[in-house]
C-alpha cells in the first residue's frame, strides 16, 4: 500500500483505502486495489504566506525588492519602517490600501486572494508566527500584533539593528552669529539662509563675480560625499557654513571653503525617503522628519534643543518637505494624507524658541466649516488630499504666507465617489494665510475637482513690478498663473508646454474646463491626457531672473493614459488609485525635458531649450546673466539668461537632483548642486524610465559639488 505524506499546513484527512477485497470476478480472485481519496488541503497562514511570496516576486518585487528591501522604486516593506507605519493598521486596512493603489501600472491580473497572500507574506516577513489566523480581506486585528515584543515597543520592531541617534560626529561652529528675522527679510549677498534664497522664492542671487564672460572658466572646488537613498536636497549656506539634509534624517553642517565636516546629526527613522529642506532661525536649525516630527538643533553644534510632534505618522502622515521660518514662527506644510482617516491635513505654525503650536490652517474643509459643501454629501471621514508637500513663500509686509495645496484624493473623481462638480475646497489652490493666526486671507482654486493626478502644489514665486504686488504659480498642468497677491485677484496665464486636459481656460476669470470625456469618466475607462504626472511641472522650482524681468521653468514633456479604481468608502481606504500608462508627448521628438523663459510682464516665451534627457533641478539664477540647471544624464549646466545658450557643462557621478545654490566666502563666488536620486516611485523618477529608457545613470552615488573660478 502506497503512503500519502502530507504537507505542513495541510489537515488530516479520512483516506478510505480498500486492500485485498474479494470482487464478484468469477475467478474468485482480483487484484489489489488502493482507493486514495482526494486531498484537499486545508488554508493556513503559513501556506497564505507560501503562495503570497510568488505572488510578490511577480507583482511586487520589481519595485520594493526581492526581500521587500525597498528601492528606487519603492518604499521597504519589511523592517521598523514598515511596522511603525502599518503595524497598528489591520490587514483589511492594508487590504483595501493595496487592491485601490497597487501596482501603479495596473491591477487587472490580480485577484483577492493575490493581495491576501501578499499581506501574509509581508505580515510573515516582519515576524507574525506561522501560528496566525489565516488572513481574510476584513480581518481587523493590527498586522503586527502577534509579532513576539511587539506591544509598547512595536514601532522599534525592526529587521534592522538599532542605530544611534543624536550627534554623530561632534564639532563646533565658532565665532556664530544668531541670525536674525531682518537677516532672513533682506539677506547677505554671501548667503543662501533659504530653499530658495529669499521669502519671495525667487532662487535668484545677487552675486556676479561668476558671469557670463567668465563661466567658462568654472571648476571643481571639491566633493562631498551624502548617504545614500532618496534625495533632493536643498542646501543652506551661512556666513560661510553650508546646512546639508540627508536622506534618512541626517543632517550636516560642513565647511564652504574645504568641505570638512563639522558636525552630522541622525534624528531617524533611517528610512532612506526624501526630505528637501531644513530651515535655519537665530541660532537653531529647524528640521522636519519623514515621520511627522519637528525638531531644533544647535547650529553651533548640532546638539538637539526641542521637539514636538506635528501629526501621527503611524496614521500616515509624513514630511517631504521642510519649513520656512516667518516672524519667528515655524511654518510647514504636512503630506501623507490620502487615506481615510479621522484627520485631515493641515499647515501648521510652531513657536521658533519652544516648538509649541501656533495655529493649524486645514486644507480640506469639513462639512460645518466654510468650503465644506464642496464636498457634495460624503462624510468627513471620506475627505483627503490637500497636502502641501513643497515649501511655500512669506510677504513680510502683508504678514501672509502663500502655499500651493495638492489635488483631493484619490485621484479621480469616480475613484473617491464625488462628481467632477464636487471641487473640494481647498485642494489644488494658492492659499495665502495670515501669520499671525492662521486664518485664510484669501485663495484661489486652479483646478477644481482635479481628475488626472495633476495637482498644483509647488512654489509660489512673489514679485513686485511698479506698484503691482505679484504671485506666480505653475504646477503640473503647465500652465502659468499670474495673480495679485494682495487680492488673489486672476490676472492673466500662459500655456508652456502642450496641454489637452483643458477645452478652454477663461482669460478673464482663469475658470478651466475639462474634456467632456474627462467630466465623464467611470471607473476602468481609460483616459488620455498630456501633460502627464511628471509635468509639466514638478517640484523643481523656477527662479526669477530680476535683471531680465523673467520666470525661467524646468518643464517636462510626456503624456499619459489614467484609468480610475475602485475605492470603497471605508475606514482606512482612500490613496491614489488610479492604473496608468505613459507614452511620449506629441511633437516632443522623445525630448522630454525643457527649460524655458518668460516674460513675467507679457508672460511672452523669450526663449527655451529641449533635450531628451529629464531636468531634475530647479533653477538658479545669477546677477551674472546666469541660469544653472541640473539633468537626469548627469549634466550640469550654466545658460545665459538672456538668450538659452549653453555657456558651460559639466557631468557629475549620478543624475544631478535638488537645487543648485550659490554663496560667497571671504569675496569668492561658489556654485553647489547635489547629485543624488530623487523620490522614489514618483512620476519625476519614473516616468523617464518609460519615455526615455537609453538615458542611464548609477543608482547610487548622492554628492555635494562645489565648482568656483580658477584662481
Amino acid at each position: 500500500m502506497k503512503t500519502i505524506k502530507l504537507s505542513l499546513g495541510v489537515s488530516a484527512l479520512s483516506l478510505l483505502v480498500a486492500c485485498g477485497s474479494e470482487t464478484g470476478d468469477s475467478s474468485g480472485a482480483g487484484p489489489e486495489i488502493e482507493a486514495i481519496a482526494e486531498v484537499v488541503p486545508s488554508i493556513t497562514f503559513s501556506s497564505q504566506a507560501d503562495t503570497g511570496a510568488q505572488a510578490y516576486a511577480t507583482n511586487c518585487a520589481a519595485c520594493h525588492g526581492a526581500e521587500r528591501q525597498g528601492s528606487a522604486l519603492g518604499p521597504m516593506l519589511s523592517g521598523g519602517g514598515f511596522v511603525n507605519s502599518w503595524g497598528r493598521q489591520s490587514p483589511s486596512n492594508f487590504f483595501i490600501y493595496l487592491k485601490a493603489n497597487m501596482p501603479p501600472g495596473g491591477n487587472q491580473n490580480m485577484t483577492d486572494d493575490d493581495y491576501i497572500n501578499i499581506i501574509a507574506h509581508i505580515m510573515q516577513g516582519i515576524g507574525v508566527p506561522d501560528s496566525n489566523p489565516v488572513i481574510a480581506a476584513n480581518a481587523e486585528y493590527p498586522m503586527a500584533i502577534n509579532v513576539p515584543d511587539v506591544g509598547a515597543a512595536i514601532a522599534q520592531q525592526a529587521s534592522e539593528p538599532v542605530r544611534p541617534l543624536g550627534v554623530i560626529q561632534a564639532g563646533t561652529i565658532e565665532n556664530y552669529i544668531p541670525i536674525t528675522d531682518a537677516m532672513l527679510e533682506d539677506p547677505s549677498p554671501n548667503d543662501w539662509p533659504m530653499i530658495r534664497r529669499t521669502y519671495d522664492a525667487n532662487s535668484y542671487s545677487p552675486l556676479d563675480e561668476i558671469n557670463s564672460d567668465n563661466v567658462d572658466d568654472l571648476q571643481l572646488e571639491w566633493v562631498w560625499s551624502m548617504h545614500d537613498g532618496d534625495s533632493e536636497p536643498s542646501p543652506l549656506v551661512y556666513n560661510g557654513i553650508i546646512y546639508l539634509i540627508n536622506t534618512s534624517n541626517i543632517i550636516q553642517a560642513l565647511d564652504g571653503k574645504t568641505g570638512e565636516l563639522i558636525w552630522e546629526h541622525h534624528a531617524g527613522p533611517f528610512d532612506s525617503e526624501d526630505m528637501r529642506n531644513i530651515a535655519i532661525y537665530n541660532d537653531k536649525i529647524i528640521h522636519a522628519t519623514t515621520d511627522a516630527r519637528l525638531l531644533a538643533l544647535d547650529a553651533r553644534t548640532g546638539e538637539q534643543v526641542w521637539e514636538t510632534v506635528v501629526a501621527d505618522n503611524s496614521r500616515g502622515f509624513e514630511n517631504s518637505s521642510g519649513p520656512i521660518v516667518a516672524d519667528g514662527k515655524v511654518i510647514l506644510g504636512l503630506a501623507g494624507c490620502s487615506r481615510y482617516i479621522e484627520d485631515d491635513c493641515y499647515i501648521s505654525a510652531h513657536d521658533a524658541n519652544t516648538g509649541e503650536l501656533a495655529w493649524r490652517f486645514n486644507t480640506v474643509a469639513e462639512s460645518a466649516e466654510p468650503g465644506g459643501d464642496t464636498w457634495g454629501d460624503i462624510d468627513d471621514l471620506f475627505r483627503a488630499g490637500g497636502e502641501t508637500w513643497i515649501t511655500g513663500s512669506y510677504d513680510p509686509e502683508l504678514k501672509l504666507t502663500y502655499w500651493g495645496t495638492a489635488q483631493q484624493k484619490p485621484w479621480m473623481p469616480a475613484s473617491r465617489s464625488l462628481s467632477i462638480y464636487d471641487s473640494g475646497l481647498f485642494t489644488n489652490s494658492t492659499v495665502a494665510v495670515d501669520v499671525d493666526n492662521g486664518e485664510l486671507d484669501w485663495f484661489f482654486q486652479h483646478v477644481p475637482a482635479e481628475a488626472l493626478d495633476l495637482d498644483e502644489v509647488f512654489e509660489r514665486v512673489l514679485i513686485n513690478r511698479g506698484d503691482d504686488k505679484l504671485v506666480f504659480s505653475i504646477g503640473k498642468h503647465g500652465i502659468l498663473w499670474k495673480h495679485d497677491r494682495v487680492s488673489g485677484q486672476f490676472i492673466a496665464h500662459k500655456e508652456t508646454i502642450f496641454q489637452n486636459a483643458f477645452t478652454d481656460i477663461d482669460s478673464d476669470t482663469g475658470e478651466v474646463t475639462y474634456r467632456q470625456d474627462i467630466q465623464n469618466a467611470q471607473i476602468d475607462q481609460w483616459i488620455s491626457v498630456c501633460p502627464s504626472t511628471a509635468g509639466g511641472k514638478d517640484w523643481h522650482s523656477m527662479t526669477y531672473h530680476e535683471p531680465t524681468a523673467s520666470l525661467i521653468i524646468p518643464l517636462s514633456q510626456s503624456c499619459l493614459e489614467i484609468a480610475a479604481r475602485e475605492v470603497p468608502l471605508v475606514h482606512g481606504a482612500g490613496g491614489t488609485a488610479a492604473n496608468r500608462r505613459w507614452f511620449e508627448m506629441p511633437g516632443s521628438d522623445g525630448n522630454m525635458g525643457k527649460i524655458s523663459s518668460f516674460n513675467v510682464d507679457t508672460l511672452e516665451e523669450n526663449w527655451s531649450y529641449q533635450q531628451r534627457a529629464a531636468f531634475l533641478t530647479g533653477t538658479m539664477s545669477t546677477a551674472g546673466n546666469l541660469v544653472f540647471v541640473g539633468d537626469l544624464d548627469r549634466n550640469f549646466r550654466a545658460f545665459d539668461a538672456t538668450n538659452g545658450e549653453i555657456l558651460w557643462e559639466t557631468r557629475l557621478g549620478t543624475s544631478v537632483q535638488g537645487h543648485p545654490v550659490t554663496f560667497a566666502i571671504d569675496g569668492k563666488q561658489y556654485i553647489g548642486v547635489t547629485s543624488a536620486l530623487g523620490a522614489r516611485g514618483v512620476s519625476p523618477r519614473t516616468v523617464p524610465r518609460v519615455i526615455a529608457p537609453d538615458v542611464r545613470h548609477p543608482s547610487n552615488g548622492n554628492a555635494l559639488y562645489v565648482f568656483s573660478l580658477k584662481d
